[in-house]
C-alpha cells in the first residue's frame, strides 16, 4: 500500500517529465523553423534596423546603365561559389509580381536571369542571383560587363 505522500511525488514527478518533454518538444519545433526560415527572418531584422541606411546608399547613385535599376550589394554566401543577393530599388514596382510569384527569371532593369526576387516593402527588393553570377560582370547568364 503507498502512501499518499508517495503518490503525490509520483505524480509531481510525472508532470514534471511531462512538462520537460512539451519544452523541448517546443525548442526543437521553434529551433526547426527559425533554421528553415532563417534568411527571411534575417533580412527583415537587417532591413528593420538599417533601412534607412541602405536606402541612402542607393538613393545617392547615379545613373547606371539605361534602364538599369539602382542596387548594391545586399548579402551573400558560398564556398565552393558564391551566391549574391542585391539591394534593388525599383521606383515603379515592376518587380512586384516576381517576387509576389516566387519565380525564377529574366526581369527588366535586372541585366541576367536571377534565382529569386522578394519584396522587402513598397520600392525595395532583395534580388538573388545564381551562384557564380554577379551584377555589372561578364557571366555564364550575360549579366553584362567588361569580364573577369
Amino acid at each position: 500500500m503507498q502512501l499518499p505522500d508517495e503518490n503525490r511525488r509520483k505524480q509531481t514527478l510525472r508532470l514534471v517529465s511531462a512538462m520537460g518533454t512539451l519544452s523541448i518538444a517546443a525548442f526543437l519545433v521553434i529551433t526547426a523553423v527559425v533554421a528553415w526560415q532563417f534568411y527571411s527572418i534575417r533580412s527583415t531584422a537587417k532591413w528593420f534596423m538599417w533601412s534607412q541606411r541602405y536606402k541612402s546608399e542607393v538613393l545617392a547613385q547615379s545613373g547606371g546603365a539605361a534602364g538599369e535599376l539602382k542596387h548594391i550589394e545586399w548579402d551573400g554566401w558560398g564556398w565552393v561559389g558564391d551566391t549574391t543577393v542585391y539591394l534593388v530599388f525599383d521606383s515603379t514596382d515592376s518587380l512586384s509580381v516576381a517576387a509576389a510569384d516566387h519565380a525564377p527569371g529574366k526581369f527588366n532593369g535586372i541585366p541576367c536571369e536571377v534565382a529569386e526576387v522578394n519584396q522587402l516593402e513598397n520600392h525595395w527588393y532583395t534580388v538573388q542571383f545564381y551562384t557564380d553570377e554577379f551584377w555589372g560582370r561578364r557571366n555564364a547568364l550575360d549579366c553584362r560587363g567588361l569580364g573577369r
